[in-house]
């Protein structure tokens, strides 16, 4: 521990040996010296006033300071003293005493920590943590008026230092920080993740400035980098999003880069995308979509309603088709083609489908109760998923017994994608399933890759031609092409000894050219709109669309 003695005057009259081998004095000192020989000239000002509020009883009877004090060989040593206020005989002050303890160990340790946490280890850029406090700062009063980030991911980053070792991927990092600075200019570059990097811009001329620099950033790693004998070719998915700083925050900007550079690496990478705050909130209702889906079954929130099939000879309803609507809490109804893509990629297709098999037999079960042998077969669309459930055929013949439907008046439809996917399984489950008296319709058939031979396989009762083909028929002078691939596809049908629906027949024309060309059954909306199924049996009992 070193010990000073400092007069009033400000002069250091005596240390002892171990501050002086602090200073790197050889000996003691031997005469008084001014402070300012000892005292880091930045830290000088602040000292003496301390010390003079020490003397004048401004300050308690000790001061504790850290501070800078210069060797004589001028290195700077980070001291932590102890000031101390010694009065005289009189009562006055008469000189301070310092106990000087060296932390410049702890210091360094300390700023290494320090630039740890606002500096990447690697490439020596500033971090995240930097990059949080200079939008902090931008949004903050005084700041730019608008602000730009270039969100970068380098594509295929991981497969590199996987296969070539961790080394290699340090270098390519380094390589990529540099090129990234050069391309950047002024703005500033930051790493912000493993194989992240952020360009912060402040004051663009809008999003097209920005854009420009998300270019030059992209060109810049289009040369090749050769590291240890390897010539490796990387690119970057880049987010792009700008913003004026009265609006929004620093974390909503962040947020819409990330998003931006999301879209881009869904691309395929290698592509420089704006963040398009329409889309986002198209994805964010569909992300509540699915959130919602499965608890919608059980809070009940979905609801069938049922379009007719309508036999073109005589107008009489010979089916109908269950069609599912979503009663959201929020986004009032929702239509299947918002919803039934996410069930099925979130899994919850499933018991979805199971749901509408059960609600829509036991309506079917009723039309019978009430009809009898006239009653129409209700159809229910099947999904992928579905037909490879171990369960599946089980279920359908356990609603069948539940309900007291029977079988003939359940019509389950299928894509022809549906069986592409393991049509071992599928087929053995269809075949079950006509075995036990359930009608099978293909629907959008035409939209497909069918052979003949792939067709002849399938247990089907029906084909359900796709309506794009049927929009032809819909003028007087109806399209050539068309009306010839309906009359194939209906003849193709009646060979194989199937029933054939056309979908999507919205006017009288469209309903006579069909009846004409032999096809069997119209669904659209000239024999009307889906309605509930209490609707049903009173449609069955007349005939509609004539």
């Amino acid at each position: 521990m070193g010990i000073a003695i400092v007069g009033l005057d400000g002069q250091v009259l005596d240390l002892n040996p171990a501050l002086c081998r602090m200073f790197g004095l050889e000996g003691t000192l031997d005469q008084p010296r001014p402070m300012s020989d000892f005292v880091h000239p930045d830290d000088m000002v602040d000292v003496v006033e301390r010390l003079k509020r020490l003397v004048n009883g401004g300050e308690p009877d000790a001061v504790r300071m850290e501070m800078r004090l210069v060797r004589v060989d001028s290195r700077v040593l980070w001291v932590h003293v102890t000031a101390s206020r010694v009065l005289g005989e009189d009562g006055s002050p008469s000189h301070i005493t310092g106990l000087v303890e060296d932390v410049s160990d702890r210091h360094r340790l300390w700023s290494r920590l320090q630039e740890a946490s606002f500096a990447d280890q690697l490439t020596r850029l500033p971090n995240q943590a930097v990059a949080d406090q200079w939008l902090q700062r931008a949004f903050a009063d005084g700041g730019p008026s608008r602000v730009g980030v270039c969100a970068l991911d380098l594509d295929g980053f991981h497969a590199i230092s996987d296969e070539l070792g961790p080394q290699v991927g340090d270098r390519l990092l380094l390589g990529v920080a540099g090129r990234l600075h050069l391309a950047a200019g002024h703005h500033v570059v930051c790493r912000t993740g493993d194989d992240e990097f952020a360009v912060l811009v402040a004051d663009p001329a809008g999003s097209s400035d920005v854009s420009r620099l998300a270019d030059r950033l992209q060109a810049a790693l289009a040369t090749p980098f050769q590291i240890d004998g390897h010539t490796l070719v990387v690119s970057a998915s880049v987010g792009v999003a700008e913003t004026a700083t009265t609006c929004g925050s620093a974390a909503e900007l962040l947020r819409a880069a990330d998003v931006a550079r999301g879209w881009a690496r869904a691309l395929g990478g290698g592509r420089r995308v704006i963040f398009d705050p329409e889309r986002d909130n198209a994805e964010a209702a569909r992300f509540s979509l699915v959130s919602g889906l499965r608890g919608a079954i059980d809070r009940g929130e979905f609801r069938l309603v049922f379009q007719p099939l309508v036999r073109l000879a005589d107008g009489r309803v010979s089916g109908a088709e269950a069609l599912v609507r979503w009663q959201h809490p929020e986004q009032g109804v929702v239509g299947p083609g918002r919803f039934i893509e996410l069930a099925e990629h979130s899994g919850a297709i499933v018991p979805l489908g199971r749901w509408v098999l059960e609600a829509a037999c036991e309506q079917a079960a009723s039309w019978w109760r009430e009809l009898g042998d006239d009653a129409p077969f209700v159809s229910v669309n099947v999904s992928p998923l579905q037909l490879t459930e171990p369960s599946w055929v089980h279920e359908v013949t356990s609603v069948l017994t539940a309900t007291g439907l029977p079988a003939h008046l359940l019509q389950l439809e299928i894509t022809e994608q549906a069986v592409l996917g393991d049509e071992l399984v599928v087929l053995d489950a269809l075949g079950a399933l006509r075995r036990a008296g359930v009608r099978i319709a293909l629907d959008d058939f035409g939209t497909g890759y069918s052979s003949l031979a792939w067709l002849r396989r399938l247990p089907v009762h029906g084909l359900k031609i796709d309506g794009s083909f049927i929009d032809g028929l819909r003028n007087p002078a109806a399209d050539p092409t068309d009306t010839s691939i309906v009359a194939a596809l209906v003849e193709l049908g009646h060979a194989l000894g199937l029933e054939v629906t056309a979908e999507w027949v919205e006017t009288a024309v469209q309903a006579q050219r069909l009846a004409e060309l032999g096809c069997d059954l119209g669904q659209g909306r000239w024999f009307g709109d889906a309605g509930p199924g209490e609707w049903v049996p009173e449609l069955s009992r007349r005939s509609i669309g004539r």
